[in-house]
């Protein structure tokens, strides 16, 4: 443990910062724009920290800027654990005038686990998974029972009792739900009109459509209404877009069993934790 340090990166070490990206050619794209944001005083290098020892670099982290709440370190799957129980360290000493901010593990940059991270002191608050659904292996249909808008689907009485019994009532104050999205209320049948399900979908990161499974009426679960919700919510994105990215508790088996039955893959695993 004597052997490890943990320093900023100088204009230097820069590339230090990126050697554990995956991608050598995003690092190096990442890097050069990093670097060009530093000399435009929109950065400093004392934002970052970086973990070595005698075999090389073994993590690294870039603060950002708040109010950004995550930080996302990226660490060798097998670095010493006292080395990074002390990185770990030296990060929550930064964040101790900054109680909101969490420490992320996500599992395209550090192995997942609890050891090293609890011995410094931090809190597991919540382990999410990330799932992947390739829109161009399979196009579901749309659902014939389901009605798309905006503000005056979203305006509807059924829709706001609908929404309040699933404690989003909120969202039915508001004048649509995100810029670029439409709201989806799914019906049970040709028989049963009355709106049982709620979701939308819209554009999200570059490449990728997103999707919000607002929910089920609580008594009308267990009956396979997600899964029709979200592949008429999969089938609209397929229009526009290639992939569709989403985002669960771990604990939540409901919604891991509709993203299998959609054909989404699992992908990553992200674990949140904070300051005590």
């Amino acid at each position: 443990m004597n052997s490890a340090t943990i320093e900023p990166a100088t204009p230097d070490t820069l590339p230090d910062l990126y050697a554990l990206h995956p991608d050598a050619t995003a690092a190096a794209r990442l890097m050069e724009t990093f670097r060009g944001r530093v000399e435009r005083g929109e950065v400093t290098l004392s934002d970052t920290l970086i973990l070595r020892t005698p075999r090389g670099v073994e993590g690294s982290v870039t603060f950002g800027a708040m109010p950004h709440p995550y930080v996302f370190p990226h660490l060798r799957a097998d670095a010493p654990a006292a080395a990074v129980t002390a990185f770990l360290l030296e990060v929550r000493r930064r964040f101790q005038v900054m109680p909101e901010r969490q420490l992320v593990l996500d599992s395209s940059r550090a192995a997942v686990g609890h050891g090293s991270v609890l011995a410094a002191g931090w809190v597991l608050d919540d382990t999410q998974v990330i799932y992947e659904t390739d829109l161009t292996v399979a196009r579901p249909a749309p659902d014939p029972h389901a009605s798309e808008g905006g503000a005056e689907l979203l305006a509807h009485a059924e829709i706001q009792s609908l929404l309040a019994a699933l404690g989003r009532s909120a969202l039915g104050h508001a004048e649509g739900h995100r810029r670029g999205w439409t709201l989806v209320a799914l019906a049970a049948g040709a028989d049963d009109a009355a709106p049982v399900a709620l979701g939308a979908y819209g554009p999200a990161k570059p490449g990728y459509g997103g999707v919000d499974m607002i929910g089920v009426r609580p008594d009308r679960r267990g009956l396979g209404l997600g899964t029709r919700l979200h592949r008429h919510l999969l089938a609209r994105l397929s229009d526009d877009h290639d992939r569709h990215g989403g985002v669960t508790a771990a604990d939540n088996h409901a919604m891991r069993r509709i993203f299998e039955k959609s054909g989404s893959v699992h992908t990553g695993t992200q674990q949140y934790f904070r300051q005590p």
